[in-house]
């Protein structure tokens, strides 16, 4: 094959791939959406009934997607080596607070107004239900179908950055602008965290782990 056949050969499989993130994306968050719509239900039903669809429909995904049903360790079902664990609890601190005080000193907004919600709520909804939800949406799911399909890195400070991490991680943060530019580039520079701790890690534990502290930063942050 010469090389400009193999170039967009190449980049069919890149469109391909990415292709098939957002329609994974459109696919898991469709139902929840479409039944919050139609339904219409108080805000601290809502969530909790968005966060129930999306993780059901992604499970049910992934099992169809296994391989075998050994096969669900390809998508972050494993346990993981402690340094792991050691690793997303300190970037999940500091990441989690540096980013949430840029976020209350300058202009932005929350996607939800949780300001009547008891802590119980914000913590089960928000610190557990959420990151365990978003996680295996996102780097569970779509990071590891993408991977399957487009296998390539980025070289990045001295290191490697793989491409299904990265779009995952922006993904993620695109659904996230409407809260503004800090929390949307809050929302990236997580996913590029949770993304690479699930790539090294082999397991999905770490990035739920990066993303709950870095929720439990904003929920609890001191309010002005």
């Amino acid at each position: 094959m010469d090389a400009p056949g193999f170039r967009g050969s190449m980049k069919f499989h890149k469109l391909k791939a990415l292709g098939l993130g957002i329609g994974l994306f459109v696919v898991v968050y469709v139902p929840a959406f479409t039944t919050v719509a139609l339904v219409r239900p108080r805000i601290e039903i809502a969530i909790p009934l968005i966060i129930a669809i999306t993780l059901l429909v992604a499970l049910l995904l992934i099992f169809l997607l296994a391989r075998s049903p050994a096969g669900i360790a390809e998508f972050g079902f494993h346990i993981p080596h402690s340094r792991y664990v050691v690793s997303a609890t300190l970037f999940g601190l500091t990441i989690g607070l540096a980013v949430t005080f840029l976020s209350h000193s300058l202009p932005s907004k929350a996607p939800f107004d949780v300001s009547g919600f008891a802590p119980w709520m914000i913590v089960l909804y928000f610190l557990i239900g959420a990151s365990i939800q978003e996680e295996i949406v996102f780097r569970g799911l779509i990071q590891s179908m993408v991977e399957r399909r487009w296998k390539v890195s980025f070289s990045l400070i001295g290191g490697s950055l793989s491409g299904a991490v990265a779009f995952s991680a922006a993904l993620f943060g695109v659904i996230h602008l409407e809260s503004g530019a800090i929390v949307a580039l809050g929302a990236i520079i997580l996913g590029l965290i949770a993304g690479e701790l699930r790539r090294r890690s082999g397991s999905l534990l770490p990035a739920i782990i990066v993303h709950a502290l870095f929720n439990a930063a904003d929920a609890f942050w001191p309010q002005r």
